[in-house]
């Protein structure tokens, strides 16, 4: 039996990992509080006297239909493209720049602000402010509450009815009046449609990003443009009247926020209603009680109950240096606190974060997130808000698997087959005259797939052409964790073998060697002989990891299926040929083909190292010459970097084992941000949004997907012994052959702790606990497919399992002699 203080002691534990609480409301959107439904998404900022929703919906963004997907680019086809390998070849690398640069397009289009509401509580009670305020985020539920003086907020996107929701209770009653405004242009006037308040607005067809200078960096076109609406609606009794909703007087008030866009986005349903239309539908399927209250509480109900089916599965426990004072600090002074104090909660928090985000930005039938997640409240926002796909989009994405939510990687995975369908073979076609699917730096909503940088882009970023073999590399490893064979013929084999096709294209080959060109290692450049900075090269070490992996996915994909495919031979053959991963004379990992002069020593991107994480062909045990240069590049590059940059650093540091260098990045990722400087120094926003700066969403489910590496990791074990490295198996998987690792890089300051429902690959769900820095025991649940687990701890190996499906297997510590 529980006491009191028990329970207390309880809710304080859960408050540390489970919510972020500010005592204040937020000045700013950097300190306001996320909701979202992967579909639509607000910005809470949680004001004394009302309230501030920025507002967003996945599908608003500038552009229009029927965009020439290769507008601008003035010289196309095999000769252009041999120009450039010659200009290579014979070292005139401003030439290959300046040919490179001709076949760029201008820009992807922009994720756009569509608008906010401003709340005003009337006749708030007696003594209203900030003094008695309360604002707090529960992530455990998706929902943003803040209170003052007897009057209490609450905002949530609705998982269930796809809506923003805001209650407002009171003791005594109170109106309330609301008004929607925008960065937009006005399609009309605010109209009382049906009693609703209807707001509509034009998108724009063509947003430059903000480091470009065009005559008109934000163009309207009535005529071929989009438009969105906001619709507001009251479930008690309200008036509209000259775009302003006024409530009547009651003590509790409920309104539903309904957005929408048109016309539809290019590989959504074909919907000829227009935006309003849309949008007024949508509330119109809400299910309504006899009373405000009964609604309010059915529909958080259901929300809250669909949010932690999603939410639960996954969950860190790691202590506060005091659990009490923990549950009850400021966020933002939990932030300071742990740089003098180390907290070990708030890495749990950050985990727990990463994956509330993931759900709130990605759900099925969306788009993929954007560098902003769901939520962007600038025009144009950060490098247009888009997808960046040289690391930033991938990185979004890489919990999902591992912390149990396969549902939210739908969108990218959607989206990749629409690119490999759609844009993505026209611009090989067209631009190269190779054969596949292509996409590189940029992408946007409209499945942009060439080159952008408007004909003066630096190449080292604007024409790096892997982008679409890393996002079919996602498919795949959609299939490795859930063993959907359905999936795998259906969706990803006709991806990946297109990507193949694109591969075999690119790499040049004599029969004796084979190589890429143009290369670049994005977004870094090396010196020539002369001191000037270059990004163009030949067969970049990242461009060999992807192939390669590419090529083994193939081959495995191709086996589990049963096909017979002389293709993919040809490009296992082809890879083979490409060079190995070398070390430099000064011991790290060689970026391009030779020594070559780094311009920036301390670059933010490692893109060499990405066949040590996330990809697995550089291991400690299989590699260990090229595992130990990894970690010397690592060291190389200087402690400082990015937000995103510090979790990925922090997750190659989990694959070499070192717990030690994981908390160490980690508390460089966790640190406040310093907000007066424009340096790539990462840290937290006062709302725990990543900086980049400026804010970016891939730093914060970064260190989710690092944490969880650094407490489990699964490897799929190659069918045949004796293959060096760590392949996907190229033989039926039905048991699924998985290795294991538990706790492979815990970080010595968390010695007490427990996770729950990391997944492996196999759809193997694993529990760990451990004390004293020892593991005690672990759970394993298999899901609907039968696996055989090659079970390893930190002193080695602890034994091969076989679990039947829905089976669970527990491990306890000391099993089979081994001292965990």
């Amino acid at each position: 039996m529980s006491t009191r203080r028990d329970d207390a002691a309880t809710r304080l534990r859960s408050e540390a990992l489970h919510s972020l609480r500010a005592s204040a409301p937020a000045s700013r959107w950097l300190e306001a509080y996320p909701v979202g439904n992967g579909l639509r998404g607000a910005m809470c900022a949680g004001l004394a006297g009302g309230e501030k929703l920025w507002l967003n919906d996945i599908t608003a963004w500038s552009g229009h239909a029927g965009a020439d997907p290769l507008e601008g680019v003035t010289v196309r086809g095999a000769d252009a493209l041999e120009a450039v390998r010659g200009a290579i070849e014979a070292d005139d690398l401003d030439a290959a720049d300046a040919l490179l640069q001709r076949m760029q397009t201008p820009w992807v289009q922009a994720y756009l602000p569509l608008g906010w509401i401003d709340i005003e509580v009337l006749r708030p009670p007696v003594g209203a402010g900030p003094g008695t305020f309360q604002r707090r985020l529960d992530l455990a539920t998706g929902v943003a509450t803040h209170s003052y003086d007897g009057v209490t907020h609450r905002t949530w996107a609705d998982l269930v009815t796809g809506l923003i929701m805001h209650e407002i209770t009171a003791e005594e009653p109170i109106s309330v009046r609301l008004q929607v405004g925008s960065l937009l242009r006005a399609k009309s006037a605010p109209a009382n449609v049906g009693g609703d308040l209807v707001t509509q607005w034009l998108l724009p067809v063509d947003v430059a990003p903000g480091h470009e200078q065009p005559a008109e960096p934000v163009r309207y076109d009535e005529r071929t443009g989009r438009h969105g609406a906001v619709v507001v609606r009251s479930f008690g009794a309200a008036e509209v009247a000259d775009g302003v909703l006024t409530s009547a007087a009651a003590t509790t008030h409920l309104f539903a926020v309904a957005t929408a866009t048109a016309p539809s986005l290019p590989g959504d349903p074909a919907d000829d209603r227009d935006a309003r239309q849309r949008a007024q539908d949508l509330l119109s399927g809400i299910p309504v009680a006899t009373d405000v209250t009964s609604t309010a509480t059915a529909l958080l109900g259901a929300h809250v109950a669909a949010h932690g089916a999603l939410y639960e599965r996954c969950a860190l426990e790691l202590p506060a240096p005091d659990d009490a004072d923990a549950g009850s600090l400021d966020t933002v002074d939990r932030v300071y606190r742990a740089q003098e104090r180390d907290d070990a909660a708030l890495a749990a928090l950050a985990f727990h974060y990463g994956r509330y985000l993931l759900i709130a930005s990605s759900q099925p039938g969306g788009l993929p997130i954007t560098l902003q997640g769901l939520w962007n409240a600038e025009l144009p926002g950060p490098w247009s808000s888009a997808y960046t796909l040289n690391i930033n989009t991938q990185m979004a994405y890489w919990p999902a698997e591992t912390t149990g939510l396969a549902e939210c990687h739908e969108p990218l995975l959607r989206f990749t087959r629409r690119l490999s369908e759609t844009t993505g073979p026209v611009v090989a076609r067209e631009l190269y005259r190779a054969d596949g699917w292509v996409a590189h730096h940029n992408s946007d909503a409209w499945a942009h797939a060439a080159p952008v940088g408007a004909g003066h882009g630096d190449p080292a970023w604007a024409n790096w052409s892997l982008g679409g073999v890393w996002l079919a590399l996602h498919l795949w490893e959609h299939y490795a964790f859930g063993g959907d064979r359905a999936f795998l013929r259906d969706e990803a084999w006709p991806a990946l073998a297109s990507a193949g096709a694109f591969a075999l294209s690119w790499i040049q080959d004599d029969g004796e060697r084979a190589w890429t060109s143009p290369s670049t290692s994005p977004e870094n450049h090396y010196l020539d002989a002369d001191g000037r900075e270059h990004g163009v090269a030949v067969t970049a070490t990242m461009d060999v990891a992807l192939l390669r992996e590419l090529a083994a996915v193939c081959r495995a994909g191709a086996a589990t299926l049963g096909l017979d495919e002389p293709w993919v031979a040809e490009l296992t053959a082809r890879t083979g040929r490409l060079p190995d991963p070398r070390v430099s004379a000064r011991g790290d990992l060689l970026e391009w083909d030779r020594e070559r002069t780094e311009a920036e020593p301390e670059h933010r991107h490692l893109s060499h190292l990405l066949g040590l994480f996330p990809l697995a062909q550089i291991t400690p045990e299989a590699t260990p010459e090229l595992a130990r240069a990894a970690s010397e590049s690592i060291r190389l590059r200087g402690p400082e970097s990015t937000g995103w940059a510090l979790a990925w650093r922090a997750g190659m540091q989990a694959r070499l084992g070192d717990g030690e260098a994981v908390h160490a990045q980690l508390r460089l990722a966790l640190r406040p941000a310093d907000e007066g400087s424009d340096e790539h120094r990462g840290g937290l926003y006062p709302n725990m949004f990543s900086a980049h700066p400026p804010y970016q969403i891939d730093g914060n489910l970064g260190v989710t997907a690092a944490i969880a590496e650094a407490l489990v990791q699964s490897f799929d074990e190659p069918a045949e012994q004796g293959e060096s490295l760590p392949r996907p198996q190229a033989e039926s998987i039905d048991p699924a052959r998985v290795r294991l690792r538990l706790r492979p890089a815990l970080p010595p300051q968390w010695p007490d702790g427990a996770v729950r429902g990391i997944r492996s690959r196999g759809d193997v769900s694993v529990d760990v606990e451990w004390t004293d820095g020892r593991l005690v025991r672990a759970r394993l649940r298999a899901g609907a497919r039968a696996a055989t687990m090659m079970v390893h701890g930190p002193d080695g190996s602890i034994g091969t399992y076989e679990l039947a499906p829905g089976t669970t297997r527990v491990i306890e510590a000391g099993e089979r002699g081994t001292s965990w």
